[in-house]
């Protein structure tokens, strides 16, 4: 596979981009091992310091890990990267907001009434 020469996106982006597909798509299991630097740079057409930064935005995104002298491998889905996958509507935030400013209210008047209460 080669990086598209028209994408406007960075070639590490391009790369990170499909590795994450394979990993979460496929699904990658947690554990397993990629590809090494010297063959994800022939597949990808790329140098290894590319990959490298390719690997490191999984990283950052908590994908992958990497192990010293071992490779990098795929990490189990967190909680919160599940959630994120997840299409939250616009709907369900504004229903949300709308709540969290009626209980706003309720706690402004509880304490006004406290307030009212403790100074009598």
């Amino acid at each position: 596979m080669t990086i598209a020469a028209h994408d406007p996106r960075p070639k590490k982006v391009q790369i990170a981009d499909a590795l994450r597909s394979e990993i979460t798509t496929a699904p990658l299991p947690s554990g397993h091992r990629l590809a090494s630097l010297r063959e994800l740079a022939d597949r990808f057409t790329v140098t290894q310091v590319t990959i490298k930064n390719a690997l490191q935005i999984l990283i950052d995104e908590g994908l992958i890990t990497s192990v010293p002298t071992r490779g990098y491998f795929v990490l189990a889905p967190s909680t919160e990267a599940v959630a994120e996958a997840e299409p939250v509507k616009r709907e369900e935030i504004n229903a949300i907001h709308s709540e969290i400013r009626k209980l706003a209210a309720r706690v402004a008047e509880l304490e006004m009434r406290a307030d009212h209460k403790g100074g009598a």
